[in-house]
């Protein structure tokens, strides 16, 4: 172990808005990106119970700016925030970009530049402006907001109907599984509707989920008793051969944001502080993966590296979130960092194993699909899962005993492995 941390940093706060669509959704419906940034920061800040006058830094990403009007965000939140002439960065890693600012606070905590880091991301996928107001905004063409996360990967890969994350992500993925591991397509269907069961429980129990009808009852909702009838019905098609519609991410507009420092900063009556106990990130270009679809080496690196510096390995983990735009490279990733048997992940699922009240929980919130994927923001979504389940706040989707380590793993479109290790007192 030579990469640790020179001092301890904790996760003192965290903030998370619903995730949903800004055009329709309720509870942030009609706001702009700053008031939905200052939503989640309100939360963290509360929940550290942190002023933002003693915040030294504040590390603000977000993805597609051109949907969100903000070619320079954190200039423009810090007058909602009050952090005028604190440092600050705008900042984008993809999906990974809200937990790579976790690790980039805590090398400035650890090193003793900053005493207290905010982190925010935020991210509309759904909507964008229609003219120069913020408020005024329309509805991305599906396939218009596809064409634009392609610039995640460069843009000698975005040409339309080029390089498209779908069949990389699901159709080849699965594929190699099933001939790697020798599992029929059948038996391949069968795991992929239980894990998208356990998904969309997770979802129903989250009120900050975008999608928080169960399988079942959409599944009633649409016609069928028989929810399996339902998976394999013309409402669930295929997207990559054979993966399905509900195997797949479901893109949605949000914020996320944490309060990171020292131990000395924690504040009497202030939720408790978990501490990031490590972080691995890893960086590479296409292709993702070699002769083995199933591994990305730099998942392989990015693990490595996290729990070297955590001093833990993979039977220290009592909950998972991997990154899982895609069902099927979700259990890849799982097994890839060791939580999981080779070639077990999908039996894990059918037996309800990875279920919030099974014996290796994964993505209690929903996950990608359920909760929703609102690109920067969402790896904050993550860990603020995490945290709230390591404190026991998790309401009735908490995992028993409370996790003691929890990881959390995200991908930045597969060019950017990021993953933190985090710790509890309890």
């Amino acid at each position: 172990m030579g990469n640790q941390l020179k001092e301890s940093v904790y996760i003192m706060g965290v903030g998370c808005t619903r995730f949903g669509n800004l055009l329709e959704t309720p509870e942030i419906k009609g706001l702009t990106l700053h008031e939905l940034a200052a939503q989640a920061v309100t939360e963290a800040l509360s929940d550290a119970k942190v002023d933002p006058r003693e915040l030294d830094a504040v590390f603000v990403g977000n993805v597609t700016m051109h949907t969100s009007q903000m070619p320079a965000t954190y200039s423009q939140i810090a007058n909602w925030l009050g952090t005028q002439f604190k440092a600050g960065v705008h900042f984008d890693a993809a999906c990974s970009t809200t937990n790579v600012g976790a690790a980039m606070a805590a090398m400035g905590i650890a090193s003793g530049v900053y005493n207290k880091v905010l982190v925010v991301g935020l991210e509309s996928t759904l909507s964008q402006p229609k003219y120069l107001s913020p408020y005024d905004r329309i509805t991305i063409p599906t396939e218009e907001m596809w064409l634009w996360t392609d610039y995640c990967v460069g843009q000698a890969y975005s040409v339309p109907q080029g390089y498209d994350i779908f069949p990389s992500y699901n159709a080849f993925n699965a594929l190699g599984y099933c001939r790697k591991y020798g599992l029929s397509l059948d038996e391949l269907e069968r795991g992929l509707f239980e894990l998208c069961r356990t998904r969309r429980l997770h979802g129903s129990m989250n009120p900050k989920a975008i999608r928080q009808e169960t399988l079942e009852d959409e599944a009633k909702r649409m016609g069928f008793d028989d929810p399996w009838e339902f998976w394999c019905s013309r409402f669930n098609p295929h997207v990559a051969w054979p993966s399905r519609l509900n195997s797949v991410v479901t893109p949605a507009d949000g914020a996320s944001a944490m309060v990171l420092g020292r131990q000395d900063g924690f504040v009497a009556g202030a939720s408790d502080p978990v501490e990031l106990k490590g972080f691995g990130m890893s960086v590479m270009d296409l292709p993702w993966y070699g002769d083995d679809p199933t591994v990305m080496p730099i998942d392989t690196d990015a693990f490595a590296k996290a729990y070297d510096m955590a001093g833990i390995t993979a039977k220290d983990i009592d909950y998972l979130h991997v990154h899982d735009c895609s069902h099927i490279m979700s259990i890849c990733v799982a097994e890839e960092a060791g939580y999981l048997p080779k070639g077990e992940g999908l039996k894990y699922a059918q037996e309800g194993r990875l279920r919030f009240d099974g014996d290796r929980p994964m993505s209690t919130h929903g996950g990608r699909h359920a909760f929703g994927h609102a690109w920067a923001a969402s790896a904050g979504s993550d860990t603020y899962e995490a945290v709230k389940q390591i404190r026991g706040q998790a309401d009735s989707r908490q995992i028993k005993p409370w996790p003691k380590t929890a990881v959390v793993h995200t991908h930045g479109y597969a060019m950017i492995s990021t993953v933190l290790v985090l710790k509890g007192g309890n």
